[in-house]
């Protein structure tokens, strides 16, 4: 057994000996080398006895394996990795030793980012950032290092507006827009910092290549940033460089896209500006490789052209180009959502808002989202779940397993709910399975929905909870409770409302029906005010206002008929717009409800009439049912649809039969009959077609024979 240091140094000297003559030479004294070296002849056995004896030795007393090193030695070890002082320190070589891991230490020089002190670590060493010595490229990345890492240090931030401030006449584009957007981020608004550097991006402008403006449009993000005429002039030199330049790239016209969505709502001269912008680079994006996109930046180029309404809009259009771009994209999205929820789960929630805004019923696309909704549901945020439930639910999914994992994250993020978050996840799961449903009510949303109180809620919040509220399930208890507290937070807050949000809650007390007729008329007549007075009402906000007059019962609202007559002039230049088929049904059918004996009503039913002749195939299955029980609740009134109508609404549910639910096409064919349509020509019904009871008695009746 080899006990002592002079036993192993003549084994050593006993293996160099032996190894004279092999072909290997030994380059080193140390023990391991020694023995990891591979020797010949002689050598070879020695080099065994060698490996024996030290094993045996560690077993016997791990700490007699490190006695080789004395004293004399041990001090000219490097320091990061330190052998253990014979018999003082103690060591266990068969464990993990994490102190001699020396390349995970802190480092010894203190870290530094471009050359100066790390802001991120400013707060912890203190010392001087040296901003005195930036220069514009390093302030731009610093400032922005910033407001990515969560830095609002005010002293920080008043040294680098000092500094930016003394630059500025020497920064030039894109430093000059990234130190600007870096401030617009940070909120830190400096009146003499915002003059000087709006005075210098005005001086650069021209100069500004695409990329640039997308920044600087980033900035104007924030209101605070966005003074007078700078915004304007900005999106005049965005629409010159898509019309007169075609070498952006798509990931430069992606961003610019981004950066104009983020700036809704504008007044109307700069929305056109901004509508104008969107449609030029949709335009130049149809002409690129959109594939090159991430789904990222496919789902928020999607959201922008959606948000500011260029998608199946009822106003007229300069151009198809972002509905033709819109529908590339969801295409092009097909597939992709697994591996683009796993990176960011929040594009999820953006996406299907996008779709629903911009009504692309892309039914295989719709589907792989809420699949993937179902997944990642549990990382989105509060505000985020609230929304993809919502949009979900609108769209016509009824699948349990969503609302239910949608009900769990919110209950969970429920403190952190504002009062819009509620109205989306009231709207949500007021529409969805009525087991669900109950938790908006009695659940951890109806608490939060008690602890905020109607009163903080804002207009668009009270507009949203009260068309959930009025879509609810039939049974649901609370709904009228809750539906009279928010009216009577509403109705003193009228002159807060625009007209589209007045349309909405019109039609939202169509299913309510309040008993206060009072309440309801005072309503309806701001509504109507406001509807007059705007200049540009949309046919789709024009409809829900004549639907929600209509549904009213005579007792409740005895001039409904006066009310749809005095809206007639506008009803008719709502039709001469071409609205979409959904509108014009819902127009058509309203106009049941006005004066029998008044001309202009006639001359809106035949124009609707033309409509619906010509678009009556873009309507789904269920609709064109409500369609023909429309031309026949009119026909009752004295004006009767063409037969051109009523044979293609005909020919139209016979071929969208099997997208109906069984027991519902007798309807249609009810209908039909009543207008006088020969039975040759009427709807052939099938066993699926009728009631269940009928189809009940026709077996029995059956068996009987």
């Amino acid at each position: 057994m080899i006990n002592t240091l002079s036993e192993w140094r003549k084994l050593k000297n006993t293996l160099r000996m032996g190894c004279g003559n092999s072909r290997k030479t030994w380059m080193s004294n140390d023990e391991d080398t020694l023995k990891a070296m591979a020797v010949d002849d002689d050598g070879a056995s020695l080099a065994v006895q060698f490996e024996n004896a030290m094993m045996d030795s560690i077993q016997e007393d791990k700490e007699l394996a490190t006695v080789y090193v004395s004293k004399r030695n041990w001090s000219l070890q490097h320091h990061r990795i330190r052998i253990p002082r014979p018999m003082t320190d103690r060591f266990d070589l068969s464990r993990a030793q994490p102190q001699k891991e020396w390349w995970r230490e802190r480092r010894i020089a203190p870290a530094t980012f471009f050359g100066f002190p790390d802001v991120t670590k400013a707060g912890l060493r203190g010392g001087s950032l040296y901003v005195e010595q930036m220069d514009a490229v390093t302030l731009a990345v610093l400032t922005d290092k910033c407001v990515q890492e969560d830095i609002w240090d005010p002293e920080m931030w008043m040294k680098f507006a000092w500094r930016a401030q003394q630059l500025c006449a020497r920064t030039h584009e894109p430093d000059l827009c990234y130190i600007f957007r870096a401030f617009a981020r940070a909120d830190w608004f400096d009146q003499n910092f915002l003059t000087t550097y709006l005075g210098r991006l005005h001086r650069r402008l021209p100069m500004f290549q695409l990329p640039d403006v997308a920044v600087l449009l980033e900035a104007f993000a924030n209101p605070r940033f966005r003074q007078g005429e700078y915004l304007q002039r900005s999106l005049t030199h965005v629409g010159l460089l898509l019309q007169h330049r075609d070498d952006a790239s798509v990931e430069d016209l992606a961003k610019t896209c981004i950066a104009l969505r983020d700036l809704h709502p504008q007044p109307e001269n700069i929305s056109s500006e901004v509508k104008t912008s969107l449609q030029l680079a949709a335009e130049a994006l149809l002409l690129r490789e959109l594939s090159e996109l991430s789904p990222t930046q496919a789902i928020q180029v999607l959201s922008s052209m959606t948000h500011w309404g260029l998608v199946n809009s009822e106003f007229p259009q300069t151009s198809n180009a972002p509905a033709d771009l819109s529908w590339t994209l969801a295409r092009e999205l097909k597939g992709k959502l697994r591996n683009a929820g796993r990176e960011n789960a929040e594009d999820l929630a953006v996406l299907a808002m996008a779709l629903l805004v911009g009504e692309i019923q892309h039914s295989e696309l719709w589907q792989e989202l809420v699949i993937n909704l179902e997944f990642e549901m549990h990382r989105l945020s509060a505000s985020q779940a609230a929304t993809a439930a919502f949009a979900a639910s609108k769209f016509g999914y009824r699948g349990a397993k969503l609302f239910e994992n949608a009900a769990r994250r919110l209950a969970e993020e429920a403190h952190k709910m504002s009062p819009i978050d509620c109205a989306y996840a009231a709207g949500a799961f007021l529409r969805g399975p009525a087991v669900v449903g109950k938790k908006v009510l009695k659940g951890a949303i109806g608490q939060r929905i008690l602890h905020l109180g109607f009163s903080s809620f804002e207009p668009e919040a009270l507009t949203l909870m009260l068309d959930a509220l009025s879509r609810a399930q039939p049974g649901l208890g609370g709904v009228e409770t809750m539906a009279s507290s928010l009216l009577e937070e509403l109705h003193p807050r009228l002159d807060e409302f625009h007209a589209d949000q007045l349309t909405s809650i019109a039609r939202s007390l169509g299913y309510l029906q309040p008993e206060d007729s009072q309440v309801l008329a005072e309503i309806l007549d701001e509504c109507q005010r406001q509807v007059a007075m705007e200049a540009g009402i949309s046919p789709r906000m024009l409809a829900k206002l004549c639907q929600g007059i209509a549904m009213q019962p005579s007792k409740t609202l005895p001039d409904a008929g006066k009310r749809l007559a005095a809206l007639l002039p506008q009803v008719c230049n709502a039709f001469k717009a071409k609205p979409s088929a959904i509108s014009t049904v819902q127009l058509f059918w309203s106009l049941s409800r006005c004066a029998a004996d008044s001309g202009e009503r006639d001359a809106a039913l035949k124009l609707a009439d033309e409509q619906l002749r010509s678009r009556a195939e873009n309507l789904p299955a269920a609709l064109l049912i409500n369609l023909a029980e429309a031309m026949e609740t009119v026909g009752r009134t004295g004006w009767a649809p063409s037969a051109a109508l009523v044979k293609k609404v005909s020919s139209l549910l016979d071929m969208k039969r099997y997208d109906l639910q069984p027991g519902k096409l007798w309807r249609a064919a009810k209908t039909f009959e009543a207008l006088g349509v020969k039975a040759e020509e009427n709807v052939s019904l099938e066993s699926r077609d009728w009631p269940q009871s009928h189809g009940q008695e026709r077996r029995h009746k059956s068996q009987d024979e």
